[in-house]
């Protein structure tokens, strides 16, 4: 009788794991209780692996997304799974990495991104003055935990694959440009730096949960800056005693 029940047991699990492995993931999506701002079309294949053919949220299409749930991280209390995210965005957004959900919240491992510049302009202040950006933007996020409204904590970099900077005087060759970033608490802090024969910079920036941040930022000109700009220097408040300009700047983030 025993051994009944043991059979009986084993048949109900591989069962179960059997329908819910070879669960249709439109069927998922149809009744799950989802934002109503975020979209879900030409979903296909299975709850753990599957693709949508376009991810949109609030009408900003971010392409295709295709994910692959790992079994194993279950036995550790984990929902987790291999995304690859992008191919027909609007924003020429590309990427992959790791996300997942635990009873402390959503996380993301491992993950890299991919923009143009310019797309990410759309969501910086305004500058104040008119410049030419160009390249891509690619960001490398080792981790972060989500917590309302940005991080619990994080660490990753952003580099900003670029040569030149167009100005109203002149073109400023400036190479990448790399920042480091960290978060805890939703405060979100950024160093980053650049150096080139004409000019040498860096800047820290501080996020606060209220999307007020903080800035500072320094720049050193170099033996090859051009003269149009060596000619509007004479304009700044007079350099430190390593010849570093230095500015301050506080605002709010727009969403």
């Amino acid at each position: 009788m025993k051994k009944v029940i043991l059979l009986t047991l084993l048949l109900v699990v591989i069962f179960v794991t059997s329908a819910v492995v070879h669960l249709p993931a439109q069927l998922v999506v149809k009744y799950a209780p989802l934002p109503s701002a975020l979209q879900l079309n030409g979903v296909e294949g299975t709850l753990w692996n599957g693709r949508a053919q376009s991810v949109s949220w609030q009408r900003d299409n971010f392409g295709q997304v295709q994910w692959q749930f790992q079994p194993s991280k279950l036995l550790s209390g984990k929902a987790e799974a291999q995304i690859r995210f992008g191919r027909g965005s609007d924003m020429q957004l590309t990427g992959r990495g790791v996300v997942g959900f635990r009873l402390s919240g959503a996380y993301v491992e491992n993950l890299i991104a991919s923009l143009p510049v310019e797309q990410v302009l759309a969501f910086a202040p305004r500058l104040p003055i008119p410049l030419e950006l160009t390249g891509q933007v690619e960001l490398s996020v080792k981790y972060l935990t989500y917590a309302a409204p940005f991080c619990q904590t994080a660490e990753g970099s952003v580099v900003w694959n670029t040569d030149t900077i167009g100005t109203p005087v002149e073109d400023l060759q400036v190479g990448p440009i790399v920042a480091n970033f960290t978060c805890s608490d939703s405060t979100i802090t950024i160093k980053g730096d650049q150096r080139s024969s004409q000019v040498e910079s860096a800047a820290e920036v501080v996020v606060q949960p209220n999307q007020n941040y903080q800035s500072s930022a320094w720049f050193k000109p170099g033996e090859e800056l051009p003269a149009a700009f060596r000619e509007q220097l004479s304009w700044l408040p007079t350099p430190d005693g390593q010849g570093r300009y230095r500015f301050n700047y506080n605002g709010r983030l727009r969403f």
